[in-house]
């Protein structure tokens, strides 16, 4: 199945999850490390621990606990439910994912590769979910040290370029020259104030 990657913004969004299983709890623990307003739906749940900030209904599902959502994860043990649950959840206007049915999907979780605000998304377009793991694993070996922090701290030399250069040409021809000149390198050996350093050497290059 060919998709269109994305990134979303879901801070503040409504996500329901409905199943209290392994997944669907490991579906709620990432929807809040995302800033998303979650609601787990389950008779039961297996593990309550890190969920303090999710709503938590211990109920058979209905479709009204999917009001307001954006995203549903359908995540219960019978496939007839998480059928039901994304027809359900697209008569909602919402979008749906359930586990293990492509067929009932509207989008699928890749596996990610994080460091800080570093996202590497890996997906098979639901067809392998095990080679989009076995691929992670690759990726992460091969991620820089430090990349996450190094990407906050190009943010902060991003802005510091904004207020002191008006050029928008110049301001990129000089982040483009920090990743060319091994700035990941001068931030490793002295940290933010290297790389602040490095730019504003940049910075007076392209000036001139």
């Amino acid at each position: 199945m060919k998709t269109y990657p994305l990134m979303l913004n879901i801070q503040g969004r409504q996500a329901v999850v409905v199943g209290g299983g392994s997944i669907g709890v490991r579906k709620v623990q990432s929807l809040l490390e995302a800033g998303a307003k979650v609601r787990l739906v389950a008779p039961q749940v297996a593990d309550a621990a890190g969920l303090e900030r999710a709503e938590v209904i211990q109920a058979p599902y209905e479709p009204r606990y999917l009001a307001g959502a954006a995203l549903v994860f359908a995540c219960t043990d019978s496939r007839e439910l998480n059928s039901r649950i994304a027809r359900d959840a697209r008569s909602a206007g919402a979008w749906v994912n359930a586990a293990d049915q492509p067929e009932d999907c509207d989008f699928f979780v890749p596996a990610v590769v994080s460091d800080g605000p570093v996202q590497i998304a890996i997906g098979t377009g639901g067809s392998s979910p095990a080679l989009a793991a076995a691929l992670k694993k690759a990726v992460a070996s091969a991620l820089p040290p430090q990349v996450g922090p190094f990407a906050e701290a190009l943010a902060q030399v991003r802005d510091e370029l904004q207020a002191a250069e008006g050029d928008t040409q110049v301001r990129c021809r000089v982040l483009r020259r920090l990743i060319e000149q091994d700035a990941l390198e001068a931030f490793r050996a002295g940290g933010r104030e290297a790389l602040a350093e490095l730019a504003q050497r940049l910075l007076r290059e392209e000036r001139r």
